[in-house]
């Protein structure tokens, strides 16, 4: 028979661990590159954009779709990072117990 003390014992360990986990995820940095390093977009394991890099050769006043692209791409590359920190973090938290919905 389930125990629902335990049930609410363990939903709140593990509550415990996502907030910690997030608070840990916050104070991590990744970065994304883009046209061999003139643009870097710094985020936050939480996926929060923090500083955008861009170096004077990424900056073509005939050519702003190229930069746009590129800081498109750096962009993109960080966000995917802090995405799969996020992912491994999650499964660190929850013992690597899958819980649809949760995340």
């Amino acid at each position: 028979m389930i125990n629902p003390a335990m049930i609410k014992k363990l939903q709140g360990d593990l509550q415990n661990r996502i907030e910690k986990m997030n608070d840990e995820l916050a104070l991590v940095e990744v970065e994304g590159t883009a046209g061999g390093g003139v643009v870097k977009v710094i985020a936050t394991g939480d996926r929060v954009v923090k500083k955008v890099v861009i170096g004077p050769e990424a900056i073509d006043p005939d050519d702003p779709e190229m930069l746009q692209d590129l800081i498109m791409a750096a962009t993109n590359q960080a966000i995917e990072k802090a995405k799969k920190l996020h992912e491994e973090s999650v499964s660190q938290a929850t013992g690597g117990l899958h819980f649809p919905g949760l995340f």
